[in-house]
């Protein structure tokens, strides 16, 4: 009889661990088809866009300026009167960037209207500055660019790069010969943004 009643409770617990066993397998099936995958999130390093200039800012300010006609502005180049700046690529992951330079209006430092600005880019090419702007007015955006340019700033270029290297860029303000105002003083600021792909 004992051995009977061992083997009768030997068969109940064998049973008990396997209906636990499987339990706990099918438990984990729900949990785990409940949850999903785990999603793995890095960020890498796509590249790197640099504004370097010489300046303590990082911009152009023009103070008391008279009227000027386009053509002399385009040639004009005094001190403080012009803002030389680089910007610099440097890929990594990506096999290529696209960047826009834009300016944003210094609203306590300006006092000349917008539509009365003249704003002229140009770009280095084998040791000679031409342009790839203007002469054109202070045109705000009304909002966000695609690049992160934001709202009330003005995109002057787009530029896409497939190598690592320096783009040089010469930026000038004047005020306009059509101008009410005989003088005034305008201020901006550059600012670069891009996109790695």
């Amino acid at each position: 009889m004992d051995s009977k009643s061992s083997s009768k409770a030997f068969i109940i617990m064998m049973s008990l661990i396997s209906s636990l066993l499987i339990g706990l397998i099918v438990l984990g099936f729900v949990v785990f088809s409940l949850t999903g995958p785990k999603i793995v999130d890095e960020e890498e390093n796509g590249a790197d866009i640099i504004l370097n200039y010489s300046s303590n800012i990082s911009g152009l300010q023009i103070r008391n300026a008279s009227k000027t006609k386009d053509e002399d502005g385009i040639l004009n180049l005094k001190d403080g009167e012009y803002f030389d700046f680089s910007v610099e690529v440097i890929l990594d992951n990506a096999s290529k960037v696209e960047y826009e330079i834009s300016i944003i209006k210094d609203e306590l430092n300006s006092t000349i209207p917008d539509e009365d600005i003249r704003i002229y880019l140009e770009k280095e090419k084998e040791g000679t500055y031409t342009k790839v702007f203007g002469p054109s007015e202070f045109k705000p955006i009304k909002k966000k660019s695609e690049f992160g340019s934001i709202k009330g700033s003005m995109p002057l270029l787009s530029v896409k790069k497939t190598n690592s290297n320096t783009d040089n860029y010469r930026l000038r303000i004047w005020l306009s010969d059509k101008a009410v105002l005989d003088n005034g003083n305008y201020a901006v600021e550059v600012e670069v943004n891009g996109i790695a792909k």
